[in-house]
């Protein structure tokens, strides 16, 4: 089943309520299997559920036991990471499905999700298990020390997490890993090169979910999402790679200039003022940076034309202020849209 198999018409549902990293806790729930409630006493069952999402459109579900290890995995991981999408948003709830496969080849659409709200609050969850015609029902709790378990359940699956168990483990596991992970990324660049970018990222996304830390991974998924226009899904990939390689610094610095002059683009081309550039680095990237070191990364950016395809103006220009010192970096006279979208797909390319 492939990557937009399943509700292509949500696509563009919102949810309601913040999902960028929701967590719910129960302790009790009710399993419904072909419409009939089981008799089960389920009170004391602490269960943990996480919703975690960086562009508001692809969600990924998590589930933990939160009372003990799964007796075959050792972990506590009730629930692998399901990636879902938001099939269905009113006052009352918002449903998610799943789509895509995992690395093995499951479909994600046999598995839902509903937050079932009172006053924009989520007071209970169902999880949707479609394939096999259940549904289990989670109660609402609270409780301190659960929510702090919680907590830490989800640092240990943080990218960061990764970074630091993946330098402590052995040279075996590690090249299994990677062997697996570059399997699918190549699957992943054929894809690509075929024009199939949609098949390009499920596989770019299966390789990372097997090693975060793919480099050749994140900048892919970088150049899909490039390519079909939503520049905004190469926050989280780009800021990945600056955490496990400083010097992509510039890389971004130059992206984010080229993202924010098409975005900007009109009759007169594109520009964006210093402040605006900066603030968005900072806030999206954690990168400082100046107006000195843009105006090097401008140098870089036109050095391949015979002429300047970026420029700013000396003393502010028209709605920036003319007296507040701003210097604007523009697109010059005849830099076309097509230019800096060509120039924002090569910068991936920087090294």
């Amino acid at each position: 089943m492939g990557l937009f198999d399943f509700f292509k018409s949500g696509d563009n549902k919102k949810p309601s309520i913040d999902l960028a990293d929701f967590k719910f806790l129960s302790d009790d729930h009710t399993r419904i299997e072909n419409g009939r409630s089981t008799n089960a006493n389920n009170k004391g069952a602490w269960r943990g559920i996480r919703v975690k999402t960086s562009d508001n459109e692809t969600f990924f579900v998590t589930m933990y036991n939160m009372n003990e290890n799964h007796p075959v995995w050792g972990d506590n991981i009730q629930m692998a990471e399901k990636r879902m999408k938001v099939v269905e948003e009113n006052t009352d709830k918002t449903v998610l499905r799943g789509f895509g496969t995992d690395v093995m080849g499951a479909s994600f659409a046999d598995y839902g999700l509903t937050l079932h709200k009172s006053n924009n609050n989520v007071i209970k969850v169902t999880l949707h298990m479609h394939d096999r015609n259940i549904d289990i029902v989670y109660e609402k709790a609270e409780n301190k020390t659960q929510s702090s378990k919680l907590d830490n359940y989800s640092k240990s699956d943080s990218f960061e997490n990764f970074v630091e168990r993946f330098r402590t483990m052995a040279m075996p596991e590690k090249m299994q890993i990677a062997m697996q992970t570059d399997l699918i990324n190549n699957q992943g660049a054929d894809a690509y090169e075929n024009g199939n970018i949609e098949l390009a990222i499920e596989k770019f996304q299966q390789a990372l979910k097997i090693m975060p830390i793919n480099d050749d991974a994140l900048i892919n998924l970088c150049r899909c999402y490039t390519r079909i226009g939503e520049y905004e899904k190469t926050i989280d990939p780009l800021k990945k790679l600056n955490y496990l390689n400083p010097n992509t610094k510039k890389k971004i610095i130059a992206y984010s200039l080229l993202m924010h002059l098409l975005e900007d683009f009109d009759s007169d081309g594109g520009a964006v003022s210093p402040s605006t550039l900066i603030n968005f680095i900072k806030e999206k990237f954690e990168i400082t940076t100046n107006d000195t070191e843009i105006k090097n990364i401008i140098q870089i950016i036109n050095e391949p034309y015979n002429r300047h395809i970026l420029v700013y103006m000396i003393g502010g220009g028209f709605g920036f202020g003319m007296g507040s010192g701003e210097s604007p970096y523009m697109t010059s006279d005849g830099t076309t849209k097509s230019v800096i979208r060509d120039e924002i797909r090569d910068v991936l390319n920087w090294d």
